[in-house]
Order: C-alpha cells, then structure tokens, then sequence
C-alpha cells in the first residue's frame, strides 16, 4: 500500500519536481506529449511524422558534414521533400559508414555538448553513437508511455530481471544505484549474475519485493519460470510483465505466463534509439513509436516491403539532433502486420513479429547460464577490441575471438577482459584466446557474436 501512495505521488509530483527544478530536464513534458499524440487520428499522425522528417533532413543537410556531402552527390534537396516516398532516394547507413565518417555525422551546433554512448555489439563490433540532450529525455518520455500502458509505467512497483554491473563496482557506485532504484519505486536483480544454482534466489527476492510489474530479458525469465513449474510452487503474480532485449517466442511466452499467473507483453528496442515498438494489452503486434521514429522496412533491393514477409529494419530518429541517424540498419529483420486496425484503437502502425538476432545462451559444468547479451554488453567499453565472438562447443571450454585494432596489440584491455570472462564463467570451463584477423559471417551473411553448439541450446 506504501508503496502505491509513493507511485502515486511520484507520478503527480515528486518525478516533475525533481526532472525540471534539480536535473534541469524537460523529461515530464515530452511524456505527456507522446501521451498527447495518441490521440492524432491516422493522417494527422502521418503529417506530424513528414514534418518532423522534414525538419531534421533540413537540419543534417545544414550542419553535418556527411549528409551535406552524400546528398550533393547525389542531387538531393531536402527543400523539394514533401512525402515519405521522398526518401528513398537516400543511401541506407550501417555501422561501417558511420565508422568511417564519424565526425561527420556530428551537427556541429553539438560538437562537444552530445551525450556519448556504445551499443553492446551484438553483431559483434561495439559500435558508437552519439545523442544530443533533449533526444535522450524525448526517447525517456517516449519508454515510459510504452511502459506505462502496460502498467509499468513511472512510479509503479517494478522489479527488473535485467543485465547490470559485470565488473566488481565500489560501495559508491552501490549506493548511488540503491538510491536511484528506490527513488523510481523499482528494484534491479543483474540477469547476468543468473545459475542454475542461484535462480531459486531469484524467485525468493521477486516473492519478497511483491511487485506490481516485472521486467527482464526473455531468457533468465523463462530461466526463472521453469523453475517455478518444475518445483510446483506458487509465486507472487504481478499485474504485467514485460520482455526486452531478446526475441520472445510465443512457447516462451506461455512459460512465463503459467508460472506468474500474469499476461506477458512483448516490446522491441536497441540502444541506438531506445523502444521501438511494445505491444499493447490486445497482443495482435506491436505497435511503432511513429511519432518519434520513423521505421522502414526493406527487402534485398533496398525497396519498401508492402506484404507481409520480414525485411531489414531501418530506422530514422526524428529528434536527434546532435548526431543524426537517418535510414539506419540496425541489423534486425521484422514484418508488418497490415489490413487490419488493433482493437485498442490506436492508429500506431503493428509489426507482427520481430526476427532479432538472437544470442546463444552459455552453460557451464556448475549450472551457470550466461545469456549472449553478457558479452556485448562487458566487452563493449575495451578499445583495443574492434571484433569479437564467443564460441562454445563443448560444456567445459569456450573460444574467444577477438580482432584488435591496430592501436590494441600490446593493450591492457584483452587482459581485463579475458580475466572477467573467465570469472563469470567459473575455475570448471577452460577459456581459449584467439586473435585473428577476420570473423566469418554465417552463411546468411550475418555476424554472430555468441554461438552455443550444446545440445538443446
């Protein structure tokens, strides 16, 4: 009940207050803004979308290098865009040409002031970005609609079943997180830290926290609820649950549901650009955030698809700024869902399923289970890597492949790395470490970073 009162609170006035009078942001807003545009109709949707486009192609073409450079070249005005179909025209980014082009891609109205991020590599190459600030409080406003209409919104009760710290942190560090967790009503249990040997522990701490809403990657909660039904127990049912970072499978989703007794929600997101898209309490798709991102998806043409088969993600953040990130592949494959509107009555457009890339899970000989996100996300801050890939084929070894850059041959970093790998795996696997020059793509053309050849992985 307590902790109702503080969600409530939180909500109507603690979160505003402490958003705009202490951090000095504009977060409150831009939630009640997107809260505001669920109730466009479809077409004033569309327009408020084109005009924003419009705004931005404007922008990059004024202050970044590389747009004003590739779009001469090639005879694009962002003056003559006047509709969606306009776009087409434009070159597809991957993380290469961003790479290679980096400072280009930095406004330099931001040179300097953006906030600086890495995604976890799950292609296996880390990859930076940049974001200037009222992008990052937009795409919080953005989270937290999707959250909140699932009923893990802000103020609410939630535990997360989430990756965390990898690396030992300091009482500090502790304490600041302790702190900010209690502030937004929520508690973290590290995913990555998930065995065979400890899940019951899991179980305990959700039991004992009681939360309204529950949170996590598909795999540890799968980890969790199997457990839950092999032992026949009964454990606090939650009011929703929510699944990130991994693809969630609708066999999965029935696990879950049967051991917490609560509907589970899928959503869809990456670092570069946050929530993507999150089903709503009717479970036909999920909807895109379109009036924040603009979402194509395309065939091996490079040419909209207009059915229903998957094609390749591409993304354009529409209020990015500071490091513009127009017709972006994010790597993943998805397909839309058409001819029908959602019973929710939202004229967001569905996607129907998502084909992520999907990350092996790692086993070792004392029950630990290591969800593929755990590499990407430790080796993602070490410099001297450019590329890596995990590879376990038996249940007491483990391959590392590492490809350096040129600066990172006599780099401390491999060092650090290796030593936590071998840590979170345990004294049982043997961890063998390769450098080489190249990493094969599979035979789809695509980059695996974990690939697990144990039996029923």
């Amino acid at each position: 009940m307590a902790g109702d009162l503080y969600g409530l609170l939180f909500r109507k006035f603690i979160y505003s207050f402490y958003e705009k009078t202490f951090a000095g942001r504009s977060t409150p807003d831009y939630v009640r803004e997107y809260l505001d545009n669920c109730e466009l109709s479809q077409e004033s949707l569309k327009q408020l979308q084109i005009k924003k486009l419009k705004n931005l192609l404007l922008y990059a073409n004024e202050n970044c290098a590389y747009y004003r450079e590739t779009w001469k070249k090639i005879g694009f005005d962002p003056r003559g865009f006047e509709q969606l179909t306009d776009l087409q025209c434009l070159p597809v980014l991957d993380k290469a040409t961003i790479a290679e082009n980096y400072d280009g891609f930095v406004s330099m109205l931001h040179s300097g002031s953006n906030i600086r991020k890495t995604t976890g590599g799950s292609s296996g190459e880390p990859f930076h970005f940049e974001l200037d600030h009222e992008s990052n409080e937009r795409r919080q406003g953005v989270m937290w609609r999707g959250y909140g209409h699932l009923g893990a919104g802000l103020g609410v009760k939630t535990l997360y079943v989430w990756g965390a710290h990898i690396a030992p942190v300091g009482k500090k560090t502790k304490i600041k997180d302790y702190l900010y967790n209690r502030f937004y009503n929520r508690k973290v249990l590290n995913s990555f830290k998930m065995s065979e040997a400890n899940v019951e522990q899991f179980i305990i701490a959700h039991n004992r926290y009681r939360a309204r809403a529950l949170v996590g990657y598909v795999n540890p909660l799968v980890s969790m609820a199997q457990y839950v039904l092999k032992h026949g127990l009964r454990v606090h049912a939650p009011e929703s649950i929510l699944t990130g970072a991994e693809p969630l499978f609708e066999f999965q989703r029935e696990i879950i549901e049967k051991a917490f007794r609560a509907p589970v929600y899928n959503t869809y997101g990456c670092r570069e650009f946050m929530l993507i898209a999150a089903e709503c309490k009717e479970r036909a798709g999920l909807h895109v955030n379109t009036d924040h991102l603009l979402v194509e998806l395309l065939d091996d043409n490079r040419q909209p698809v207009e059915c229903s088969e998957p094609g390749d993600v591409v993304v354009t953040d529409l209020h990015n700024y500071g490091f513009p990130l127009i017709r972006y592949q994010n790597g993943d494959r998805a397909s839309w869902k058409l001819g029908q509107n959602c019973k929710c009555g939202s004229v967001f457009p569905l996607l129907s399923k998502i084909e992520g890339r999907k990350l092996d899970m790692l086993k070792t000989p004392d029950g630990r289970m290591l969800p593929g996100e755990f590499f990407p996300h430790l080796l993602k801050d070490f410099s001297a890597i450019e590329q890596f890939q995990i590879v376990q084929d038996s249940i007491d070894e483990v391959k590392l492949y590492l490809v350096l850059k040129p600066s990172g041959k006599n780099s401390n970093d491999i060092k650090v790395a290796s030593k936590l790998i071998k840590d979170a795996l345990g004294e049982r696997v043997t961890l063998h470490l390769k450098v080489v020059d190249e990493i094969p793509l599979t035979a789809s053309g695509k980059q695996r970073v974990t690939i697990s050849r144990l039996g029923g992985s």
